[in-house]
């Protein structure tokens, strides 16, 4: 059984820097597989960013996994801080609060999220990407993403809680 529409596909296949690309506050991501694939069981992005990008404080309304591929994050989870490298995984139980920041030059790892829809939250959140370049990378727009995070159930508890380091939230 095959399918021309890659969501109900039997499998997916994803090129190296393949998927449906998008930029999310400052962020290139790459929705390597959307949750309408696997009927929401799991959704997978992947993500590259540079130096200084965090998140504001937040909750998700699914557990989420960070694999880091290339690069260092800083995570701050329930109030402690760690360090995640290559090789390594960072996996947050929905409705913890969390932030990471990017402390390396670039970063790129994946997000996995379970269940999955959570890549509908980026798509309302964020714009395509008609190009990879950083420097065209659009202004991170706070009031699409609040919007988006009330839609979606990703609920921000304030600013990126990491000190003495410059950030752009989103």
């Amino acid at each position: 059984m095959s399918s021309t529409d890659p969501n109900v596909a039997p499998v997916r296949v994803v090129a190296p820097l393949g998927g449906d690309a998008l930029w999310f506050n400052g962020a290139l991501q790459n929705i390597k597989v959307p949750g309408v694939w696997s009927d929401d069981a799991f959704s997978l992005v992947e993500v590259i960013s540079t130096e200084g990008r965090a998140t504001g404080l937040h909750t998700d309304p699914s557990h989420e996994t960070f694999y880091v591929l290339e690069g260092v994050l800083r995570f701050h989870v329930d109030g402690e801080e760690h360090l995640a490298e290559p090789g390594q995984a960072v996996a947050i139980r929905r409705g913890v609060p969390h932030a990471f920041m990017v402390e390396s030059p670039t970063a790129r790892f994946l997000v996995l999220n379970t269940p999955g829809g959570h890549d509908r939250f980026f798509r309302a959140g964020g714009a395509p990407a008609l190009s990879r370049d950083f420097a065209s990378a659009p202004e991170p727009d706070h009031a699409r993403t609040m919007a988006a995070a009330q839609e979606h159930g990703v609920v921000f508890l304030g600013p990126p809680p990491f000190s003495g380091v410059r950030t752009t939230s989103g």
